[in-house]
């Protein structure tokens, strides 16, 4: 795996492919700095060889991935990220919530300790932090997430797993990594999903002086509910939802209209409220 990359005297990360042949490449070793040997022939898969022709170093191939995403992330000025429901994520970095958005990094860091956690990458928009995660062979369970949610930051995983060190292809990997948005998600804990879910519209109609909630869900359907219990106004309420076969919630004490009725039971019910 170590034999696939190795550093240029700029410190860029490099993969074989792209570099010349022999010691023509001018990379040395990640792991113990050695001079290698950019070795393209025509029998084996091209790879790097200490010049000594030790045995290689050990590196994983994971690690060797942030690298490579430091890189073109760096060098692209940003990245292409998912759109994203969370209004404070949205206006802070100015996403969309609807198509993919571009993400511009000033720099970034690799693997440096934020609290109980080690992030693989750290970009800078400005003066916010956006926590990047690499993800190979690991990927962020319910611990990670709910440490990266006591931080407070904003964090992107990217499944790179089907980039294997055997047949890497550093041009599909940088442009699923800087342009693509198929293999990146937000990370947001379930409970922060429920807060970002569209905020409900709600109405409120009075009937025989008692006020009764409309509120259309987030995903479709009206919530109806009598504010405070009188027999009379119940019983109108009732009438209309089983009208357009809505359904009681015990739990909520409400009645559930599906959306496709949704119009109709508002209308029937504003033309029962009272006038003015």
């Amino acid at each position: 795996m170590s034999t696939q990359f190795a550093m240029d005297t700029s410190n860029r990360i490099n993969h074989v492919s792209e570099t010349e042949r022999g010691l023509s490449c001018n990379c040395s070793c990640i792991v113990c700095g050695e001079r290698m040997v950019a070795k393209k022939g025509g029998e084996r898969e091209h790879h790097f060889a200490h010049e000594s022709n030790k045995i290689a170093c050990v590196v994983n191939h994971e690690t060797l991935l942030h690298q490579f995403a430091k890189r073109v992330i760096q060098e692209a000025g940003g990245l292409n990220v998912p759109s994203v429901l969370h209004q404070q994520l949205s206006q802070q970095l100015k996403l969309s919530s609807v198509n993919p958005t571009w993400l511009m990094l000033e720099r970034i860091e690799v693997e440096k300790q934020l609290g109980e956690i080690i992030p693989d990458l750290i970009g800078y928009s400005g003066d916010t932090q956006v926590l990047i995660e690499v993800a190979y062979s690991s990927f962020v369970d319910s611990e990670k997430q709910a440490k990266l949610d006591q931080l407070g930051l904003w964090a992107l995983e990217i499944d790179l797993r089907e980039f294997h060190p055997e047949n890497f292809d550093p041009d599909k990997a940088k442009e699923a990594t800087v342009n693509g948005v198929d293999l990146k998600k937000w990370l947001v804990s379930e409970d922060i999903v429920v807060e970002q879910k569209p905020r409900y519209v709600e109405e409120v109609v009075t009937i025989n002086g008692i006020w009764v909630s409309l509120r259309e869900l987030p995903f479709g359907g009206l919530a109806i509910k009598v504010i405070a219990y009188n027999p009379e106004v119940n019983a109108i309420v009732k009438a209309i939802a089983k009208r357009y076969y809505g359904r009681w919630r015990n739990d909520y004490k409400n009645w559930i209209v599906e959306n496709r009725w949704l119009q109709n039971a508002k209308n029937d019910l504003k033309a029962v409220a009272d006038q003015g």
